[in-house]
């Protein structure tokens, strides 16, 4: 698995010589969306994903789940990780991985199953429930 990361455009003001604050995990389209949102806002964040081709957002190309490919991103202390894969089981694995290997402020996991919840809860995460953010929007729109 590629874990190789692009190079970043040093006359970006994004690409100065800080540690990315965040560090988006997984998620293809969502993952995607989450890192574009935070970069052009401002933020200074790297997107971790194994279809990672996103020319405007800075990140490598690996798989989330896999630790070495973690380690080689450089994650700093303290970053705010947004773990966002399709799947409760990898979103939990790498949430997991991220706790125990990494000191970081914040691991922030999508779960897709709103009854999975408590679990994500229970294991030190942030859980973000896809279908409750998404119905509560349907719902203000209407």
């Amino acid at each position: 698995m590629k874990s190789d990361a692009r190079q970043l455009d040093r006359s970006d003001p994004h690409s100065e010589e800080l540690e990315a604050e965040y560090y988006v995990l997984g998620g293809g389209d969502v993952g995607a969306c989450v890192a574009r949102q935070l970069y052009e806002s401002g933020q200074v964040v790297n997107l971790i994903d194994e279809s990672n081709d996103c020319p405007t957002t800075p990140g490598a190309q690996g798989d989330p789940t896999d630790l070495r490919t973690l380690r080689n991103a450089g994650i700093p202390k303290d970053s705010t990780i947004v773990v966002a894969t399709r799947s409760d089981k990898q979103n939990l694995l790498i949430g997991q991985l991220v706790r125990a290997h990494f000191d970081v402020g914040r691991v922030v996991v999508l779960v897709n199953d709103r009854d999975r919840f408590e679990v994500f809860a229970a294991a030190n995460h942030e859980p973000v429930c896809a279908t409750t953010a998404l119905s509560d929007a349907l719902v203000e729109s209407v």
